[in-house]
């Protein structure tokens, strides 16, 4: 991978392991709202947008509100996210050589507050979320917004995620892709192009 200006990250199982709040804060949801639906059902579909997991876990009412009932229950967990090993580290790295970007399938308000809390220090040019505009991974509507808006090509570009939805989104959008197979795929996606664990993303830079 040459020339490249642009790394874009995946949050969740990249930048931090969340999968302990994610299972409080589903559970907490379902109590409250009387859902007799696993965890494990729900974490199936991670990688795409939260409305979009509830429309295939055949829940259509309310949707709105779960959702925000969601992201508050997952800031109120916030202690149970931890960030991978070496991150911050790792990423003081990169942002000197290179622009950082976001793109996740997380609500954008959460996204900012748990960089915030985590990666204080690290600069990320910018951070996009699925909106009325912009369409969840694996669409490639928030590539395109993102190599416009920083004036960079998708071949200069690298993204790094851990999930299908991810490895499709980078193939729809024409992009480099790098695999974290030590995220949430649990070794059921095979890509050449792939890190144990966040430092080794160096050997492709």
């Amino acid at each position: 991978m040459k020339n490249i200006k642009l790394i874009i990250f995946d949050v969740d199982g990249v930048l931090i392991d969340s999968k302990k709040n994610m299972q409080l804060s589903w559970e907490k949801l379902c109590k409250k709202n009387n859902i007799d639906i696993k965890f494990e059902k729900y974490f199936e579909n991670i990688g795409i947008a939260f409305d979009k997991i509830l429309n295939r876990l055949k829940i259509f009412e309310k949707q709105k509100y779960l959702e925000k009932n969601y992201f508050s229950n997952s800031k109120k967990f916030a202690s149970k996210i931890r960030p991978y090993s070496r991150t911050n580290s790792v990423l003081n790295y990169l942002q000197k050589k290179y622009i950082l970007s976001i793109v996740t399938s997380k609500n954008k308000k959460n996204t900012k507050f748990f960089l915030k809390k985590f990666f204080p220090k690290i600069r990320f040019s910018l951070i996009c979320s699925p909106s009325n505009k912009f369409r969840s991974k694996p669409h490639p509507d928030l590539f395109n917004y993102t190599f416009k808006k920083l004036k960079i090509s998708r071949k200069n570009s690298i993204f790094i995620g851990d999930t299908f939805h991810d490895l499709k989104a980078s193939k729809n959008a024409k992009t480099n892709f790098i695999l974290a197979k030590y995220g949430y795929n649990n070794n059921k996606i095979n890509f050449k192009k792939s890190i144990n664990n966040i430092i080794e993303l160096k050997k492709y830079l």
